[in-house]
């Protein structure tokens, strides 16, 4: 279907083992603070999250709600294809949750003037998304826009992940699939492949974020069991482009391509109070978890670096890589595997 981009995945068998481990139940965790809102043919995804965003079911109501609004609140989205209408704005915590990533599909309908698909607007929510495919407009490559946006500017909480997606793939994006400013991110279980940017970060984008304060929001973006892959980037960072913490965790990043570094270009210029040293992983969730590997990935710039460059440290340990061109990696790399 145009929803799901036809292009050879072989490369992601490493992936393909990490998703068949991982079983979901399809029963949704109900609490006496939380409403449940089901998507349905007249009940659309924007129209459940704008139920949720306003705390109450207007009447009447194509949607039906089950139980009390609180700060727990779910939209089920059941098997099938459903149209989303950008941008779906998210401003308080809440859960999506599809029937499994191969079987609720979400499709960003085409915009000449809206470029994102989701937006989670409010800084202090938490916002949780699982078992559901997330595809870009069916015009691809024509319509820029990306998949999710994460605005985390004036957070006071710095604590809880703004977004945390599990067992959800993101495709089909050529404004990238993930931008995330100033935010915390956290994905599991989740496959980023096909999507391009303009500009930097074809799969994620991390950047810096300006606070009303005139402080600066450092994001996090962390990955665990996960895959990037098949991503470009007109400029650098195919995979990932990252200007704050950037860890990677038994994650594939195979066949991306961007100007400069094109699996990871990390430009982060600040520290956590440890030491630069910590802000830069790629490595094993566990010690019994498979290594990350970084494959096949393909600067378009001479000279420039296939595997990482990085303004600051960036550690390498017990990571597998194939295919990659020299060089590999800028000077401050701990670890390249160069291959």
């Amino acid at each position: 279907m145009g929803s799901k981009p036809d292009r050879n995945l072989s490369r992601l068998t490493l992936f393909t083992t990490f998703s068949a481990a991982v079983s979901l139940a399809s029963a949704v965790p109900r609490s006496a603070n939380a409403a449940t809102v089901t998507v349905s043919s007249t009940c659309s995804v924007a129209r459940a999250v704008a139920i949720i965003n306003a705390g109450a079911n207007p009447r009447p109501t194509p949607c039906t709600s089950v139980g009390a609004f609180g700060t727990a609140d779910t939209v089920v989205v059941p098997a099938g294809n459903f149209v989303v209408t950008p941008v779906v704005e998210i401003n308080r915590s809440l859960t999506i949750h599809g029937a499994g990533k191969w079987s609720t599909t979400l499709q960003a309908s085409t915009s000449s003037t809206v470029y994102r698909a989701f937006l989670v607007k409010n800084s202090s929510a938490v916002v949780k998304i699982d078992n559901l495919f997330l595809a870009g407009p069916s015009d691809y490559p024509a319509s820029a826009m990306n998949g999710i946006a994460v605005d985390g500017t004036n957070d006071s909480s710095l604590s809880d992940n703004n977004l945390e997606l599990t067992n959800v793939v993101i495709s089909g994006f050529t404004g990238g699939g993930i931008l995330n400013i100033g935010g915390r991110v956290l994905i599991t279980n989740t496959l980023i492949y096909l999507n391009r940017s303009g500009f930097w970060g074809g799969g994620v984008h991390s950047a810096v974020g300006a606070n009303s304060n005139g402080s600066q929001a450092v994001p996090s973006f962390v990955a665990k069991n996960s895959a990037i892959s098949l991503n470009t980037a007109f400029s650098d960072g195919g995979g990932v482009y990252s200007e704050g913490k950037l860890d990677l965790r038994s994650t594939v990043m195979q066949q991306n391509e961007g100007s400069d570094g094109a699996a990871i270009y990390e430009a982060a210029t600040f520290t956590d109070g440890k030491g630069k040293s910590t802000w830069c992983k790629v490595e094993r969730d566990s010690p019994t978890s498979v290594p990350s590997e970084i494959d096949d990935n393909i600067p378009t710039r001479a000279g420039a670096m296939s595997i990482v460059n990085s303004d600051i440290p960036c550690n390498f340990y017990d990571t597998i890589a194939a295919g990659n061109s020299s060089p590999y990696c800028s000077s401050n790399t701990v670890a390249c595997p160069q291959h």
